[in-house]
């Protein structure tokens, strides 16, 4: 008669409650897991990779990650979880616990997506950057202003049995990735086959990548390339693309580079004049290195200093002549202002101490600004009444028209490019009409009172 009872029904009452209540928590955490993710982003906030729940020491297994969404005075909007099991078509997506060049976060040059690696392993995969790709692949993560989570990336024949450490996207279609071995991949998102290898020759070892200004850029440290380096030529999808040193960056070793942010300070130098790199050395020499492109050649202006914070996660934005910079190291959030301008030291020579402390058992890795939506509704701070924000036409040649449910006379009006850097600055009239007939085309983001912001383009 026992042959007739199926497995399930010999195993113990107790177990089987067990078992069911383990999937109603697991069912519960995913329905958990997709409340969050509907949740978007706000423009001006910094988002930050955070690694570990606080509930262990973190070590070399795959650890569960979030990110971490801070307002500019470092309070926590939000945290969102990427997923730990695959939920086809969303693969999971740890980290390592120790790893720390890891999980570097970008925003898309379209600013629509923020895009961080990882591994498709369980949480407590021993040692899991040291796993074969074949076996465990590696994933890009690409995260929507509001706040959809997108894992179906995977790589299989790239950083092999080493780190995955970042990826970029222009317009979260392809990725650029980086890691420990194979140099520059290329790929389109839901990838299930093999990579491009764009890159040739040294270094094979990376760090960092972003897209600025139309081109790609790698940060290195090593293989006489130390700080930043460009990668071809505008954003190339084929094999065979040459790395070339930033004229004046060091081919000795020295700086311990990691993340950059360019920005344009001189009005007189075409082009981003000044970047700013993420060195994470201590007590010495690391912090935030300072250059500036002078007769060709970029030229170090001086470093904020850090002397306990190793710092590798940076980003920034800019209004006028002053850089709020912001940046991460393992134990926190940092932000500093350099108003010095083109090719002096920067306004601040120590790092100040961190805006937020990583919680017990969790550590920092990449930061990136919030993503912005191509339309995104009215994002109001609390206290204000505007519904909504609606702009005309879009793209605009000449007059844009911006409406607002309480009125548009008044308020005001910023329209800045993707790399934050504020072309045109108004008091709307009561026809709400914005003059952009100088403004090359292009896209811009139009911010109304620092609170709401709509993606525009300028047309011929």
């Amino acid at each position: 008669m026992i042959s007739s009872f199926t497995h399930a029904q010999l195993l113990p009452t107790w177990f089987r409650r067990v078992s069911l209540l383990g999937a109603a928590f697991s069912l519960a955490s995913t329905m958990a897991l997709q409340a969050q993710t509907v949740r978007p982003f706000t423009v001006g906030n910094y988002v930050v990779v955070r690694i570990g729940d606080g509930s262990a020491a973190l070590s070399s297994a795959a650890t569960a990650t979030y990110l971490a969404e801070y307002s500019p005075t470092g309070t926590l909007v939000q945290q969102v979880s990427l997923p730990t099991t695959d939920a086809l078509p969303n693969l999971a997506l740890t980290a390592s616990g120790s790893a720390t060049s890891d999980a570097n976060l970008t925003r898309s040059a379209d600013g629509r997506y923020l895009v961080l690696t990882g591994y498709n392993a369980p949480v407590g995969t021993a040692s899991v950057t040291g796993t074969t790709a074949a076996t465990t692949n590696r994933v890009i993560g690409r995260i929507a202003a509001d706040g959809t989570i997108n894992t179906t990336t995977r790589i299989s024949d790239a950083f092999d049995a080493n780190n995955i450490r970042a990826a970029v996207s222009a317009n979260g279609s392809t990725f650029y990735a980086v890691g420990a071995n194979g140099g520059v991949r290329f790929l389109p998102l839901g990838n299930t086959g093999p990579t491009t290898a764009l890159s040739t020759g040294t270094p094979t070892n990376l760090r960092t990548i972003n897209i600025v200004g139309g081109n790609l850029y790698v940060g290195a440290s090593s293989s006489n390339s130390y700080g930043v380096l460009q990668v071809g030529s505008g954003l190339p999808v084929a094999a065979g693309q040459a790395f070339t040193l930033l004229p004046g960056f060091p081919v000795a070793s020295g700086p311990s580079s990691f993340s950059f942010f360019f920005t344009d300070q001189s009005p007189t130098v075409p082009g981003l004049d000044v970047v700013y790199v993420a060195d994470d050395r201590t007590p010495t020499g690391g912090g935030i290195q300072k250059w500036s492109l002078v007769g060709g050649t970029w030229t170090l202006n001086g470093t904020i200093a850090s002397a306990t914070a190793a710092l590798r996660g940076l980003t920034g934005k800019t209004t006028g002549t002053v850089v709020t910079l912001v940046a991460t190291g393992a134990s926190g959030l940092y932000s500093v202002d350099d108003a010095a301008g083109y090719n002096v030291a920067p306004s601040t020579a120590t790092l100040p101490a961190a805006l937020v402390t990583a919680p017990t058992n969790t550590t920092f890795r990449g930061v990136a600004l919030a993503p912005t939506a191509t339309a995104l509704a009215a994002r109001s701070a609390p206290g204000t009444s505007e519904a909504a924000l609606t702009t005309f036409p879009n793209p605009v040649q000449q007059q844009l028209t911006v409406r607002l449910a309480a009125g548009s006379a008044g308020h005001l009006a910023e329209v800045r490019d993707l790399l934050g850097r504020l072309q045109c600055k108004r008091v709307l009239p009561v026809s709400g009409q914005l003059d952009l007939t100088a403004l090359p085309s292009g896209t811009y983001l139009l911010t109304i009172d620092g609170k709401m912001t709509q993606r525009i383009s300028k047309a011929e």
